[in-house]
């Protein structure tokens, strides 16, 4: 019985841990539907200047960033609704038969996770330090584009945490329905 009510009230605060981390996530996804939508821009732009004949070199950068951004900021957002790569080797409703290996799965993708993440922070931080531009005419900074890796992959984290926390709640996984009024 003591159990019981022990693991009630943890409910609403591993709901709440979900909650807020799937927030995160889901606010990647929205930069990475603007990332998604200025890449068609950049690309029908790029068109359009090849055409008519200017020079457009600025615009395949362009185009590369936005591609990263759209990338890393939509893996949080893929992987809070079951839709990553890393679906494939998710361990659904295993609580009660497979806790251990949930445990295990969280720990194994979130700590890879992390480790990119610091990678990536320290190659931002390297290209920011020394000014690493492109080499257009358009120089751009290239630590715009890397940084979308240590920030996208962070919200990825967030997301994967979303789904181990809502998990141990027992809150229902219905991956192309997931909300955060739920």
């Amino acid at each position: 019985m003591e159990q019981e009510q022990q693991q009630a009230s943890g409910s609403p605060a591993l709901v709440g841990c979900g909650n807020a981390a799937a927030g995160a996530a889901d606010f990647m996804g929205h930069a990475a539907s603007v990332a998604l939508a200025l890449l068609a821009v950049g690309i029908v732009l790029g068109v359009v200047l090849r055409w008519v004949g200017i020079d457009n070199s600025w615009t395949y950068d362009f185009d590369l960033f936005t591609l990263v951004w759209s990338a890393f900021a939509g893996a949080a957002y893929t992987s809070l609704r079951g839709r990553h790569v890393t679906a494939g080797i998710a361990i659904e409703n295993v609580i009660g038969r497979g806790t251990l290996l949930a445990i295990v799965r969280v720990v194994i993708v979130v700590g890879f996770l992390i480790l990119l993440a610091v990678s990536g922070i320290w190659d931002t931080l390297s290209s920011f330090q020394t000014h690493e531009t492109t080499f257009d005419v358009e120089q751009w900074p290239v630590w715009i584009a890397k940084a979308a890796l240590p920030i996208g992959v962070g919200f990825w984290a967030l997301a994967e945490l979303a789904k181990f926390f809502w998990q141990f709640a027992g809150v229902p996984m219905r991956h192309s329905e997931v909300t955060l009024d739920e």
